[in-house]
């Protein structure tokens, strides 16, 4: 009895900034390279503004509703999943669980697919090797990979949300780069020029309906905001779980609005919409060179293994 309490003892010694680090890593992975096309296919600047002022509050009231819930139920160190078991029963908490877990095989095989076909647009020699991640040497890679994650998770998860930390981090800096990068070359005729989104022309979009197009995209990419919560357990003060949730998460969207909105700037929507992914790497591409894609390319595969490390 005496060992189990210090083995737990010994584990729960996550800070703040460690936890921080779990959302946003959780939350920044592939989709915020994909951004700017996936958004200039929908809207322009307004219904980009509108699309994130709406997701921002909303996620941000689930954010605090994971802090309230970590606050009031402190003994509830399961994830998000446990939640939905005390609070409407059994069957309830299996089918978030289990949905939980799909999401996480889902998201395990479209991040190794994304990681090997980068791979293969910054080495082409890699190309008839891993192809688009559809091939067999691609598959047996990824294999070894995931093996590799799960013997660094069983060494421990304060090791892990230690280099996980690092990662994130890292990650950060190719997008740090590309705001500044952007911001310095910025078009403001440009970006004028794609204010509306084509809801001003004849045939255009609607403003609603532009942002109904976007919604499903902001809502996705905050997938991961649950990522203090699940290693909550660990975490040095119960408090502390909350509050990682909500920095975490303005965090990211400040990010992300950033990264979509500015690429505005650069590009006409139109020329931005038939980006190659990742579409941030083809947005600096255009303002500094081919050197601008490389650096988002290595940034985008940094970012999917630090988010894979924190699934």
């Amino acid at each position: 009895m005496a060992s189990g309490s210090t083995k737990a003892s010994t584990i729960k010694k996550l800070s703040l900034p460690a936890l921080t680090a779990m959302v946003v890593g959780s939350m920044v992975g592939a989709g915020v390279f994909q951004l700017p096309a996936r958004f200039a296919t929908q809207t322009g600047v307004y219904g980009a503004l509108i699309a994130w002022s709406v997701a921002g509050a909303g996620m941000l009231m689930l954010a605090f509703v994971f802090q309230n819930l970590a606050n009031r139920k402190p003994k509830l160190d399961n994830g998000v999943y446990v939640y939905a078991r005390e609070g409407f029963g059994v069957y309830p908490g299996f089918l978030s669980a289990i949905g939980f877990w799909a999401s996480a095989c889902a998201g395990n095989a479209f991040y190794w697919v994304l990681i090997m076909t980068t791979l293969s647009q910054l080495f082409p020699g890699l190309d008839p090797v891993v192809g688009q991640g559809d091939t067999w040497p691609a598959f047996f890679l990824s294999a070894l990979a995931v093996w590799g994650f799960f013997f660094l998770i069983r060494r421990g998860t304060k090791e892990a949300a230690g280099i996980n930390l690092i990662v994130t981090i890292a990650k950060l800096v190719p997008l740090a780069l590309f705001l500044l990068l952007v911001i310095l070359y910025f078009d403001l005729d440009v970006f004028i020029g794609n204010l509306t989104g084509g809801y001003d022309l004849p045939g255009g979009d609607s403003l609603f309906l532009q942002v109904q197009g976007t919604m499903l995209v902001t809502v996705f990419v905050f997938l991961g905001i649950e990522g203090a919560s699940v290693y909550s357990r660990y975490a040095k003060k119960r408090a502390d779980v909350g509050k990682a949730t909500v920095l975490g998460f303005l965090s990211v969207l400040a990010l992300f609005a950033s990264i979509s909105i500015l690429a505005y700037g650069i590009l006409p929507k139109t020329e931005i919409a038939q980006l190659p992914q990742p579409s941030v790497g083809g947005v600096l591409e255009y303002a500094v060179g081919d050197w601008g894609g490389v650096v988002i390319r290595v940034g985008l595969i940094i970012s999917v293994l630090g988010a894979y490390l924190a699934w």
